[in-house]
């Protein structure tokens, strides 16, 4: 059976009303997936999907914690999440989850959708630009000490760099204006 397919979500036999799945996601479902920047994790996903006539409409809430990777000193560490976003279903000609971010095409006469890839996208949007280990309670970094020490050996103090004087002039005349 495939992994994935947990995550199927069958929708004809449901009245035209809102309906509510609840799914967990745990380290297993982001080694599916390629190259994903989220190494595992443990997520609790809540959908509401609702049925009309001709389409449907899912709001899908994520909330939990993912492992990724410390930008700073390239430890692991577990990042909290939490996501919600409202997609809408329509049907077509052919399935195509790829043609627009509010919109994902369902091929007509389809009766189930696997949400899988929209958790996958979902959990990485959530993630924060830059990731970093949070501060301790103490407001220290929880970064890896031994890694800092090492990356602080390499940092330049700009006064003890010696400015080519043609750059210096141009700054003055910079800071003039």
């Amino acid at each position: 059976m495939d992994y994935l397919s947990q995550y199927i979500v069958p929708f004809s036999g449901l009245d035209n009303n809102e309906h509510n799945f609840d799914f967990v996601v745990s380290d297993e479902f982001f080694t599916q997936f390629d190259d994903s920047t989220i190494n595992g994790g443990n997520i609790n996903v809540n959908l509401k999907l609702l049925k009309k006539t001709d389409s449907l409409q899912l709001k899908i809430s994520l909330k939990g914690t993912v492992n990724i990777l410390c930008d700073r000193c390239l430890d692991y560490y577990d990042q909290e999440i939490s996501f919600s976003d409202m997609v809408l279903v329509e049907f077509g000609a052919e399935t195509n989850f790829d043609s627009n971010q509010d919109c994902v095409l369902l091929k007509k006469g389809k009766t189930e959708i696997n949400i899988a890839q929209l958790i996958y996208e979902f959990s990485h949007f959530a993630l924060p630009l830059q990731h970093y280990h949070p501060n301790t309670k103490t407001g220290e970094t929880g970064c890896n000490k031994e890694m800092l020490d090492i990356l602080n050996n390499y940092l330049i103090d700009e006064d003890d760099e010696k400015i080519d004087p043609r750059w210096e002039k141009l700054k003055d005349i910079k800071n003039k204006s």
